[in-house]
């Protein structure tokens, strides 16, 4: 059931519509009732696009949706752009059929310019590099070695063409080319797409929006856009500001507020809301609104922070019954998320990308992976479809042309192989037959296994179990382990929102010790902003239970949150 407000956006309005949803609200409840009603009207010659930030989004919304035998697509910006505009319209400029670039070949082109200082983190380094919408080089970035930028870039764009290879960044730069330049794509795509809905719209950068308003400027398909500009946690990816006052206006379209919230108790809401001045007014309908949990704020330091975490889930378990699935452990970083997870792993079964012993991978291998974890903990329609989807997107990124039933074999030999290895062997071994089994069905090379062993900690490789690390993958039955930015969209009964301290939120990058003194660079308003939304989206993921853990250094924050928590 839906309520007023939602039927109004998902049924009543016809034209472009853009929804700004507060936590809890059922935004993607409405998404997909919207595309579900769309479905029923959509003329047979036509389709619909469901576009979201990231793939665990698109497996979400596909999961939700029945859609029988209607031509729809579900996955992210670039998934689109490569479907609807670079593998078709390439042409245009004489460019290559596109191809993601590899991790083996981003590691040649590392080797081969040794000479280079990439730092650390150097694949980290050569993801940042992109164009601005006119083609040059963008230098604003926050480039470890900005003096040789510019000719690093020419050397970086030099080796992908070498390759016939693009990157993600290359992925939006040249679809916006392709449309801005040729005014029949956008028409063709405007006639082709009955609506296009767009998912965390707040998170939408440049290129995203500038595609986007092209088709729309047609005036042909409609447009549903959602999101939350309070949640905006990607500005470092891009993210515009003022996103829906700026598509109010291109895209000619009032926008609805839903404020009816059906997650968290009336102090959880208080706490988080209390973070913006203007915070729009919510009424809580949720059955936990009348829970008397007050916000649990702690300070910990670096020696006893575990165990603290440890001794509060053990009596979230013991004590008040709550399920290893409901809960949850927040950070700031994977490599937190790591350390917290290795110490409570020898008491209890933790999952999620946090609790893995390597960072989680953009890749369409690891999201496939990640789904046949799923399915084969929780066998289900629902999981087999989103396998299917993210298979299909597997091949498309790399070039692979597959019909119907050629799509459909490799699904169903993929899950059979997969099921019919060891998962007693150990993590290694698990993965290089993995590596085999992909390399075997798809027939080209995978080199996003092999950045997954290469990432794999070197104490660890030798205790995981191929079982224990599906297991974590898939997500289901143990304590959630993960960044803020990765539960974005998810919610559990308690959660504990680690590392809410001064330098952390908001983030202020360390420069080095002067004596007896840590420093710190100046906070700006920028990263004040980050902090603020960050903290509002770890905060909104909890149902009952909020413990925000801070060492001796508050976040600015918690004074805040202090005045209303009592």
């Amino acid at each position: 059931m839906l309520n007023p407000k939602q039927k109004k956006v998902a049924f009543e309005l016809k034209g472009n519509t853009i929804v700004s949803a507060s936590p809890g609200t059922g935004k993607t409840k409405t998404l997909v009732a919207r595309a579900q009603k769309k479905l029923e009207s959509m003329p047979k010659n036509m389709s619909l696009a469901l576009i979201t930030y990231t793939n665990a989004g698109a497996d979400e919304i596909s999961s939700r949706l029945y859609v029988e035998e209607k031509d729809i697509f579900i996955g992210t910006i670039h998934r689109f752009c490569l479907e609807f505009i670079l593998r078709p319209f390439s042409w245009i400029y004489s460019w290559h059929k596109p191809r993601i670039v590899t991790y083996n070949e981003l590691n040649e082109f590392i080797e081969i310019n040794s000479e280079i200082d990439f730092g650390k983190t150097p694949l980290d380094e050569l993801s940042k590099l992109k164009r601005l919408l006119n083609g040059e080089l963008d230098k604003s970035i926050q480039f470890i070695n900005i003096e040789s930028l510019e000719y690093i870039a020419e050397l970086y764009y030099d080796f992908l063409n070498r390759k016939k290879a693009i990157d993600f960044n290359e992925i939006l730069f040249r679809s916006y080319k392709i449309i801005s330049e040729n005014a029949f794509v956008s028409q063709s795509l405007a006639n082709k797409f009955y609506e296009i809905s767009v998912d965390e719209f707040q998170d939408t950068n440049i290129f995203q929006y500038e595609i986007l308003k092209a088709i729309n400027a047609v005036n042909k398909c409609t447009f549903f856009i959602v999101g939350d500009e309070k949640q905006k946690i990607y500005k470092f990816a891009g993210a515009i500001d003022n996103a829906f006052v700026n598509a109010s206006k291109d895209f000619k379209a009032v926008i609805e507020n839903l404020d009816v919230t059906y997650r968290s108790t009336t102090n959880i809401i208080n706490g988080y809301s209390c973070l913006f001045a203007d915070h729009p007014k919510l009424q809580n309908e949720s059955k936990y609104k009348n829970e008397d949990c007050k916000i649990v704020i702690s300070v910990t330091n670096k020696d006893d922070n575990n165990f603290y975490i440890e001794k509060s889930i053990k009596t979230l378990i013991e004590k008040h019954n709550v399920s290893l699935s409901e809960i949850a452990i927040l950070t700031t970083s994977w490599m937190d998320a790591y350390f917290i997870s290795k110490a409570l792993r020898k008491k209890y079964d933790v999952v999620g990308l946090g609790a893995l012993p390597h960072k989680a991978s953009n890749s369409s291998t690891f999201s496939v992976i990640k789904c046949l974890s799923k399915f084969l903990f929780l066998p289900n329609i629902k999981n087999l479809r989103v396998i299917r989807r993210n298979v299909e997107f597997h091949a498309l990124e790399n070039n692979i042309i597959l019909a119907e039933k050629e799509l459909t074999h490799k699904v169903n030999s993929l899950i059979t192989n997969f099921s019919k290895i060891n998962v007693q062997c150990s993590l290694n071994e698990g993965l290089n037959l993995l590596m085999i089994l992909f390399e075997d069905i798809f027939k080209i090379d995978n080199s996003d296994i092999k950045e997954i062993l290469n990432n794999i900690q070197e104490e660890e490789g030798n205790v995981w179990t191929f079982e224990k690390y599906l297991k974590t993958l898939s997500g289901i039955d143990g304590i959630t382990i993960n960044t803020i930015h990765q539960a974005k969209g998810l919610e559990y009964e308690v959660v504990l929102l680690n590392g809410v301290s001064e330098y952390k939120i908001p983030y202020q990058k360390y420069l080095g010790r002067q004596g007896n003194n840590y420093l710190y660079e100046e906070l700006t308003d920028e990263n004040l902003e980050n902090g603020r939304t960050l903290l509002y989206v770890g905060m909104s993921r909890a149902k009952i239970l909020l413990i925000l853990i801070h060492n001796w250094k508050p976040s600015l924050f918690i004074s805040t949150i202090k005045k209303i928590n009592t």
